[in-house]
């Protein structure tokens, strides 16, 4: 087994491949073992299997941060948002729909404008040509 550093082809085998070949696939590939490959999954945050089609909570997060990886959740922020922890994972990731009281309770911690909110929830269909 491989103890080093990722190296930028292994990290890129996986991205692509992560949900099309089984973890035990991508371990083999790479020479890693498979909780690594898991664990490696976990950290970058790539999420496999089905999620919702808008995720709400990313494009907030986007607004306020750029980069919706580097928010770190603490304690404070899942009792003043009233949504527990696993819960919260679980709309970030889009395994979830977030419902309209987890999107106001976003909105008003991070301090979005109406404006910000609204258009984070509109769809554009013009960015996607």
């Amino acid at each position: 087994m491989n103890n080093g550093r990722w190296t930028p082809e292994e990290e890129q085998y996986v991205r692509e491949n992560a949900g099309k070949k089984t973890f035990t696939e991508l371990a083999e590939h790479i020479g890693r073992s498979e909780l690594a490959v898991q664990l490696f999954l976990h950290r970058k945050k790539i999420v496999i299997g089905k999620t919702v089609k808008r995720n709400l909570v990313q494009e907030i997060l986007r607004i306020k941060f750029r980069h919706p990886e580097n928010f770190m959740p603490n304690r404070s922020f899942y009792k003043e948002v009233n949504i527990n922890q696993m819960r919260f994972w679980d709309i970030y990731f889009g395994r979830k729909q977030v419902t309209q009281e987890e999107y106001i309770a976003l909105s008003e911690y991070f301090g979005l404008t109406l404006q910000e909110a609204f258009e984070a929830r509109q769809l554009n269909i013009f960015d996607e040509i």
